[in-house]
């Protein structure tokens, strides 16, 4: 396996060994247009000879009938040992090895028979480990897929065996009606036939009386819900979303100021724990490596029970719908260069700006490329949430503030890339009715160039995708295992604050923003682009922020330096409502305020009971301790989230910011939010959800 790293070493020894150093840089000065730099990288020899695309190993995405038995007998074994777990695993990667006959009905050969076999033990395991919707499904794809005559019966046998687990008793019936309408197909033997409609009618005599044959569920449930748990079905909503852009709350609105270029900013005060945004992905891959195995490629959810690419064993689905989404657009383009692209080990975004165009064809992107130039640079829209080619476009990349070095490497990727596109994936370089065209020069140029476009944009802009994680010692305070890379239009818009009123969480590729405290209308919504300010020092915000966002932040955090978290109070205090510094018991020493009552001063002040406000906090503090520890553990519900929330509003409106309680609090909100979106519970982990 060869790296792109290892490659660009290769061809920048080569440039040394020439003396071609300087005379390369030359081309990539601030001057330089980005479609200038890499026409003139892609024409040196040494780009050709070095910036080649390596071979990959296929052996890791080759499919295989041999290989697949070898699974599938692995899985038999586990299963008679009662190891379902292991056995599940084995039958997935039987599944994955095995030839398919693809998505279109396509004819079924001899060295398809392993996949229906695989689907059908799968079914056998799912059921046993009480997952009844799976275990019909697999049971109903084994069966469409050309399980043998000879043993449908017994597919037949557990569809019905599920549909009466999941309480659908006449769908149940009407199963084994049809199976005992069938048996004189199915090449039985008399006394299996007669054992066959025994069975049969026991099942129809106990959907008669509403009986289940499940096995036991509550220590199944329990034992391997944790395989199974991803998260909720869908992420919190937006609750009252705008009519001309659902994704965004009605308390945002989108302005813009040549400063601050386009921003969000509350239309309303806003409470903590508002959904402000729910967005899907403008484009997403995930992670090039193993994850590539174990989440869905076209929603980035983990799939327990994947779905297999057609042809390589390496891509993987977690419905019908994403397989075919899957198939027919990006991994259609991407298939035959996946291993490539594994070998490769790309930054994220040089991966998605790779999907973005693999997505597409030439004669498209051409055309949309040709249409933003003719509008003109100040055609940039305010906010398109639409998968279109012109959001992408106009992310800021900041091209002229990058260094030489950056801008060489850049190119480079972009070379290594188009090759791929004309090269190994062939749908890319397709008209519109499927027919090959002929690549010219222009066109190789066309896409080199808007690669470093979007590589240098989305490196600006993407978000990392991740997973929450539950073990034994309760939630992850990483915030997660990170499972892809992804993009959005409206998220893109917000900008950064070391003290960030926002934070977003994953939903597979759908990203929910929140609010962690209180926002008055007016105020920007922020968020943070890497690390906050309770846990790196303002030198090395900066630092970071310049190498990779190039902006240095002037955020109140960083204005005032503030403290790290350690160093900051442990206990709330109550504030001054003038001049809001701590109280010493009930009055402000400063400004010579006692707060003892909720009277407006002669200056206007409104003054609060500072008792009563304490007894409010002492409260509210003990549901907060009560709800944390159940939100440690990995329960979150509406009454956990609005003990966080009531506890976060006071400390808002009356105590001194910032302090080590309040940082607790929004902590336990994130957590929640986390929990809310894709999460996974690690073995011996045991979630009563």
């Amino acid at each position: 396996m060869t790296s792109f790293k290892e490659l660009y070493t290769k061809f920048r020894g080569l440039l040394q060994e020439s003396w071609l150093t300087n005379d390369v840089a030359a081309h990539f000065g601030p001057t330089a247009t980005l479609d200038s730099m890499f026409r003139y990288l892609w024409s040196r020899p040494e780009a050709q000879q070095e910036l080649v695309p390596p071979p990959g190993n296929n052996r890791i995405s080759r499919k295989g009938a041999s290989e697949a038995e070898k699974f599938r007998n692995e899985g038999n074994r586990l299963y008679r040992e009662k190891k379902l777990d292991q056995a599940l695993l084995a039958y997935n990667y039987s599944i994955l090895a095995a030839p398919h006959p693809g998505l279109e009905g396509e004819a079924k050969e001899p060295q398809h028979e392993g996949l229906p076999l695989a689907f059908a033990n799968r079914s056998a395991v799912l059921y046993e480990m009480t997952r009844y919707k799976e275990a019909l499904a697999d049971a109903e794809r084994a069966l469409s897929l050309g399980y043998p005559p000879s043993k449908r019966h017994r597919l037949h046998e557990r569809r019905a065996k599920c549909l009466q687990a999941m309480g659908k008793m006449e769908e149940a019936k009407a199963v084994l009606e049809d199976t005992l309408s069938a048996l004189a197909t199915m090449s039985l033997d008399d006394k299996e036939a007669t054992t066959v409609r025994k069975n049969i009618t026991n099942l129809k005599t106990k959907c008669d009386s509403k009986q289940s044959v499940a096995p036991s569920s509550s220590s199944s449930t329990l034992r391997y819900q944790y395989i199974f748990y991803t998260g909720p079905k869908r992420p919190p909503s937006v609750s009252h979303p705008r009519p001309d852009l659902p994704c965004l709350s009605d308390a945002i609105s989108i302005q813009y100021t040549p400063i601050r270029g386009r921003h969000l900013v509350a239309a309303r005060d806003i409470e903590p724990g508002e959904v402000l945004v729910q967005e899907d992905a403008l484009t997403a891959t995930v992670r090039l490596d193993s994850t590539l195995r174990s989440h869905c490629s076209t929603c980035l959810r983990r799939c327990p029970a994947p779905l297999p690419c057609p042809t390589c064993s390496l891509m993987v689905f977690c419905s019908e719908d994403c397989q075919r989404n899957g198939v027919q657009g990006f991994h259609g383009a991407e298939c035959a260069a996946l291993a490539t692209l594994v070998s490769l080990q790309l930054d994220p975004a040089a991966a998605l700006a790779l999907r973005v165009l693999s997505s597409t064809t030439l004669p498209a992107i051409s055309t949309k490329v040709s249409t933003i130039l003719k509008e003109g640079s100040g055609s940039r829209p305010l906010l398109n949430t639409e998968r279109d080619y012109q959001t992408l476009y106009h992310l800021e990349g900041h091209a002229t503030a990058r260094t030489e070095s950056q801008l060489q490497e850049t190119a480079a990727v972009a070379c290594v890339l188009t090759r791929i596109l004309f090269e190994s994936c062939p749908s890319f370089s397709k008209d519109d009715v499927g027919q090959s065209i002929d690549i010219t020069e222009n066109d190789i140029m066309l896409v080199g160039g808007q690669l470093m476009r979007l590589i240098l944009g989305l490196e600006c802009n993407i978000h990392l995708t991740k997973e929450a994680e539950v073990g034994a010692s309760g939630l992850d305070k990483g915030r997660g295992r990170e499972v892809g890379w992804s993009v959005y239009a409206a998220l893109s818009l917000i900008n950064h604050s070391c003290v960030p009123n926002t934070l977003s969480s994953s939903h597979g590729k759908v990203k929910f923003l929140y609010s962690i405290n209180v926002i008055p209308k007016g105020a920007e919504i922020t968020d943070s682009y890497g690390e906050r300010y309770v846990s790196h020092t303002r030198t090395e915000r900066r630092t970071t922020l310049q190498q990779h966002y190039y902006f240095c932040c002037g955020c109140a955090a960083c204005q005032a330096d503030w403290p790290l978290y350690k160093d900051l109070p442990e206990k709330p205090s109550l504030r001054c409502p003038s001049c809001f510094q701590a109280l010493s018991g009930l009055t402000c020493l400063m400004c010579d305020l006692t707060c003892t009552s909720k009277a407006k001063t002669t200056t206007g002040i409104q003054l609060y009971d500072a008792s009563d406000v304490q007894t409010q906090l002492n409260k509210a503090w003990r549901d907060f301790v009560k709800a944390s520890i159940q939100i440690q553990k990995g329960y979150v519900s509406p009454d956990l989230v609005e003990a966080v929330v009531a506890l976060l509003k006071v400390l808002d409106r009356y105590t001194v910011y910032p302090s080590q309680a309040y940082i607790n609090v929004q902590e336990a909100l994130m957590a929640c939010f986390d929990l809310m979106g894709s999460a996974r519970f690690l073995p011996q982990t045991v979630n009563k959800k």
